[in-house]
């Protein structure tokens, strides 16, 4: 089965798989699929260079989504909870940019509304959010290009990528929050 899947994935055109990833993911369809796929059709060094140019895109637009045109409907909903739109002081964006990107397992879409929500800058977001959401890309994309050439070796050096990814986001998670004063915490 996985072998028709990985095959069919195979013939997509590389214009698909990139419109899949900006769109996509901003419905709530999870991106990693999606690079992996990307991998096993463009191999590592296009694969993750569409995979760069679709997480920009991706996330400009889910910014500015979340910014300007989700805003009202996403306070509506909110304030009929009795919650409000998140709030980050101007001094802690970095830090709160940095803290919400490398948190494992929040979606994509969360972490890019959750921002453009909060109105942070549009340039330190881009700045910050780009590589630390590259180095997922390039771990997975070297995933499904291996997948393609049944390398396993190849496979065992992606996974082992993903995990040491996994291991600095949390270091990195760690040192971040110890910096946010906890009052601004939620």
């Amino acid at each position: 089965m996985v072998k028709e899947i990985l095959s069919w994935v195979g013939t997509l055109p590389l214009p698909a798989l990139l419109a899949a990833q900006v769109l996509l993911p901003l419905a709530g369809f999870p991106i990693s699929p999606l690079w992996i796929a990307t991998g096993v059709r463009a191999g590592t060094v296009l694969g993750g260079s569409l995979s760069l140019l679709a997480l920009a895109l991706n996330q400009t637009l889910g910014y500015w989504l979340a910014r300007k045109w989700l805003r009202r409907p996403i306070e509506a909903w909110l304030q009929a909870r009795r919650r409000s739109v998140p709030s980050i002081p101007p001094g802690e964006e970095t830090l709160w940019i940095l803290l919400i990107r490398v948190t494992p397992g929040v979606p994509l879409f969360v972490q890019n509304y959750l921002l453009g929500l909060a109105r942070v800058g549009f340039t330190r977001y881009l700045c910050i959010s780009l590589p630390a959401q590259m180095a997922y890309a390039v771990a997975f994309v070297s995933l499904g290009q291996a997948f393609k050439d049944s390398n396993v070796w190849r496979g065992m050096l992606a996974v082992s990528g993903v995990i040491a990814v996994l291991i600095v986001v949390v270091l990195i998670r760690k040192v971040v929050s110890r910096r946010i004063p906890p009052e601004t915490r939620t």
